[in-house]
């Protein structure tokens, strides 16, 4: 009878762990269900916090050198932003204002150009021959394709002024929202997890920091070497190579693309020298200018950084490429503080700290 008892029991337990099992692998399918049709809101809102997250760097800098309160130095740090922002564009606004659209209309001609030298490699026209005509590869009507231009135009426009708005509110009360992230965890853990939140603000700040000077670095070297070179529009090419220097890694890659081409219009020799002076500031870029003015901020390792940011590619598209690092950064200090320290007891510095 003791033995059919525990039996019994054993199945019992047997079970309740077998139900909970399924139903917790329930919940997770749900929530990446619905992670997976709300990629764009949480990549959207993402972006607002990396915008929060400057805006406080900015405050804290005022704080640091200045007897202010929070609010103070908050209207301070806009005020700052806001005047850097209208004398840079005083600054070289007209010229890139002249050159962005010349470089839209001859970006097409200068890749066309591109490929019919290339064309003219030995055996590259017989190959191309045996490919269908781009047009059909794309398939779409004329109509669709400016309609999805236009969509993807607004809707790039709306989403810059949303993350603007969204990460305005953040910045006015952070504690009220750190607050009610801690209310979902057990009192017990709330300390180490507003710890653990205070590490990943300091190491998204330092990396922001990090590509900041990258991209002020890059932009002004470029533009400076094509004046140099002689290459058209040297101005609009270098904001464009500084922009695509805030992804990591593959922004540079991609950035260097459009002076190439530009450069090529007017010779291949000058498309070289511009490929060149790409490799040669990248080069300064990473093994002097940051190691030298940005040391103690965050970098992720160059492979590490590759597969996120394909990952994100794959997962999200450009929005996905453009934000995947960032998401490591805050990844790699989660598992660092919560697995690392807390679990596994090793005690590491988190990246970002001090």
């Amino acid at each position: 009878m003791q033995e059919i008892e525990r039996n019994e029991s054993a199945l019992s337990r047997f079970t309740r762990r077998t139900l909970i099992v399924i139903g917790l692998a329930s919940l997770v399918a749900v929530l990446l269900f619905f992670a997976s049709q709300l990629i764009d809101v949480m990549l959207l809102v993402f972006a607002s916090i990396l915008v929060a997250v400057a805006i406080d760097g900015a405050v804290r800098l005022c704080q640091r050198y200045l007897p202010l309160s929070r609010p103070w130095a908050l209207l301070l740090a806009l005020l700052m932003i806001c005047l850097s922002m209208v004398g840079l564009g005083a600054l070289i606004g007209p010229r890139i204002g002249e050159q962005l659209p010349q470089l839209v209309a001859e970006l097409p001609q200068a890749f066309q150009q591109f490929l019919n030298n290339f064309r003219e490699l030995p055996g590259i026209e017989t190959a191309m021959a045996e490919v269908e005509e781009p047009a059909q590869l794309i398939g779409e009507p004329v109509i669709d394709y400016f309609t999805n231009f236009f969509a993807t135009t607004f809707g790039a426009i709306a989403s810059f002024f949303l993350i603007l708005l969204i990460g305005f509110y953040l910045v006015l009360s952070p504690a009220k929202y750190i607050g009610n992230v801690l209310l979902l965890c057990p009192p017990a853990k709330r300390d180490r997890l507003a710890q653990v939140l205070c590490m990943q603000g300091r190491a998204l700040r330092l990396w922001l920091l990090s590509r900041l000077v990258s991209m002020v670095f890059v932009g002004v070297s470029v533009a400076l070497g094509l004046v140099l070179l002689g290459v058209p529009m040297a101005g609009a090419l270098g904001l464009v190579a500084g922009l695509f220097t805030f992804i990591p890694y593959l922004g540079p890659i991609i950035g260097a693309i459009p002076t190439i081409l530009i450069a090529f219009l007017e010779s291949p020799q000058l498309a070289l020298y511009a490929l060149i002076l790409y490799f040669v500031v990248e080069t300064l870029e990473s093994n002097l200018v940051m190691p030298l003015a940005a040391k103690g901020l965050v970098r992720l390792p160059p492979a590490y950084t590759v597969i996120v940011q394909l990952a994100g590619a794959a997962v999200a598209g450009v929005a996905g490429v453009i934000l995947s690092t960032p998401l490591a950064v805050v990844a790699v200090v989660t598992l660092q503080a919560l697995y690392i320290n807390d679990v596994l007891g090793d005690d590491i510095e988190v990246l970002g700290g001090r």
